[in-house]
């Protein structure tokens, strides 16, 4: 069938081979013609179906047709009008391919023709196992916690199939599975460490099993509570009490009163209050604290005693010094200087000024002092450097102030007590200890010798300064050395005398600032510092005279 159709579309042009043309006639230009085809790929499923490539050609020659083929069986009716057109075939096995070739004289177009595969039946999946296993195998808690809960994981699970677990320890009750945790309560533990086991099951899965561990009993800490805040005493009271509570009692320890105060005595516990006997106050209002210890817990409580003539117009507190100096300003002018970080009240600092006499060098001497005598100076308005009370970095002028001082310069300490008033409140204070800034030991011929510290270093340019700590005396000396710079300095002067002389713009020769230098606190105004290299390393003297007209002296000997 398809011989005989290509030799029905090569007749016409055998007998126009054959045609003689006049040779006294010109011969039309002839035009080459183009075959064109739309399509160059066509997709069948593997239920197959009806193919269709689109066609045209230009610069027909008259008597040619357009003709196409196929070699594939399985592409079938293939027929040329306007459109090229064949079946496809259902496909029963893997995917295929072919080619439609469409020709138009010795013009050749070709199109691929490709038919999916046919579709497989989709076995059923195969069901997933269920997977059951621990996430925390093992809990441990205190032996006062009643509820614990471990963990599982369950993947795959079969519907309506539910966790179930147990424990066989009296001490575990309430297992309930839920949301990959078992919960679980515990009744507290009143002996030695314990440990119970947990039994999951799921189905016919093997069962999972979990530890949960108890800490042996440890018995609550005792503590101590005074039912008190504070107690409170009149000046004239005689005895005291309080009342205090124990937790948690141990068998065979017993509660113990201390306190630290000499005028608060007879401490007596009887079944939880405890009585004291106090003196009558003859002096500045005070304050002291009683604790009750038990073992290793403790409370205090502060008793406060009233003062002899307190106004009750006023309001009175005892004022806890932390940090507590004494410093010159002249030999005759000193300034007390304390500070105290109130719980409520927060930051306060007060500067208390004692007039002396103008002999005076090396501390506040025993004795009394007040504003009403005029040994304590207040602030005027022409002098506002004198007793003021600092709170929240507002100053206030101190009033009225009262001081007791007494030193004891074998044991080089101080006793000082004292009391000032600000606005409608009145502090009272007590220190005991050394006072920093007192010289508790006359100088003997050689000066100060005592040195507890003394040491060099390197300031800027030509400057060095010496520091100096014996016990209630300082010294700083900037000494001037001429030719030191930033790149040749050492960590001390060198070997020489340096007299005390005012500050050089210009270093012209080796000396000993004035103006920065102090004995005491006090700036220098003449006198000479020795510096000489000895076999222990250096020893330094100073003879000088400070801006009071004190004269000091002494000497260092050791390393710088």
């Amino acid at each position: 069938m398809k011989k005989l159709f290509y030799l029905l579309l090569a007749l016409p042009l055998a007998f126009a081979a054959c045609e003689e043309t006049d040779p006294g006639v010109d011969k039309p230009v002839e035009k080459t013609p183009v075959l064109n085809v739309t399509e160059t790929t066509l997709d069948f499923t593997a239920d197959g179906g009806q193919g269709v490539i689109n066609f045209s050609v230009e610069n027909p020659v008259e008597g040619t047709n357009v003709a196409a083929t196929c070699s594939a069986e399985w592409v079938e009716n293939v027929a040329v009008a306007e459109t090229v057109t064949f079946t496809v075939a259902k496909n029963e096995g893997e995917a295929r391919e072919t080619t439609v070739v469409v020709t138009y004289g010795e013009l050749t177009k070709s199109v691929a023709v490709k038919q999916a595969a046919k579709e497989g039946e989709k076995p059923e999946p195969e069901p997933t196992a269920p997977v059951f296993e621990a996430v925390t195998s093992t809990v441990e808690y205190e032996w006062n916690v009643t509820l614990g809960e471990v963990e599982y994981k369950l993947e795959n699970p079969i519907e309506g199939v539910e966790v179930k677990a147990k424990s066989t320890a009296t001490w575990i009750s309430q297992v309930q599975a839920k949301d990959g945790k078992i919960l679980f309560a515990m009744s507290e533990n009143k002996g030695e460490a314990r440990e119970g086991k947990i039994t999951a099951e799921y189905g016919m899965l093997p069962a999972i099993e979990f530890t949960v561990k108890q800490g042996a009993y440890v018995a609550p800490a005792p503590v101590v509570t005074i039912n008190e805040d504070r107690v409170e005493l009149a000046y004239d009271a005689t005895e005291g009490s309080f009342t205090y509570t124990i937790e948690n009692p141990v068998e065979g320890v017993a509660a113990t009163v201390t306190t630290d105060a000499e005028w608060l005595s007879n401490l007596t516990d009887t079944d939880g209050t405890v009585s004291f006997t106090t003196s009558v106050n003859e002096g500045f209002a005070r304050e002291a604290t009683i604790t009750v210890t038990y073992g290793e817990a403790s409370d205090s409580v502060v008793v406060k005693q009233a003062a002899a003539n307190q106004d009750p117009d006023l309001d009175y507190y005892v004022y806890g010094i932390y940090t507590f100096e004494a410093k010159p300003r002249t030999p005759d002018v000193w300034d007390i200087i304390m500070s105290e970080l109130h719980p409520e009240r927060g930051q306060m600092m007060t500067r208390i000024t004692v007039k002396l006499s103008e002999d005076n060098t090396g501390l506040i001497p025993t004795g009394e002092y007040s504003t009403e005598d005029g040994s304590i100076l207040v602030n005027s308005a022409s002098d506002n450097s004198n007793s003021s009370w600092r709170y929240n970095s507002s100053a206030t002028d101190i009033t009225i102030c009262e001081l007791y001082v007494e030193n004891d310069l074998e044991a080089h300490t101080s006793y000082i007590e004292g009391q000032f008033q600000v606005g409608n409140e009145v502090y009272g204070f007590t220190f005991e200890g050394a006072v920093p800034g007192f010289m508790y030991e006359e100088l003997g011929e050689e000066g100060v010798t005592n040195w507890t510290s003394f040491s060099s270093r390197y300031s800027f340019d030509d400057c060095y300064i010496l520091s100096g700590n014996a016990e209630g005396f300082s010294v700083e000396f900037y000494i001037h050395e001429l030719g030191v710079t930033k790149n040749n300095h050492g960590t001390c002067p060198s070997a020489g005398t340096y007299t005390v002389a005012p500050w050089q713009y210009t270093t012209s020769q080796n000396y000993c600032e004035d103006a920065s230098s102090k004995i005491n606190g006090i700036k220098l105004s003449s006198g000479e510092v020795v510096i000489e290299e000895v076999a222990e390393g250096y020893k330094v003297t100073f003879d000088i005279v400070d801006s009071n007209g004190t004269a000091w002296k002494g000497s260092y000997t050791g390393a710088l």
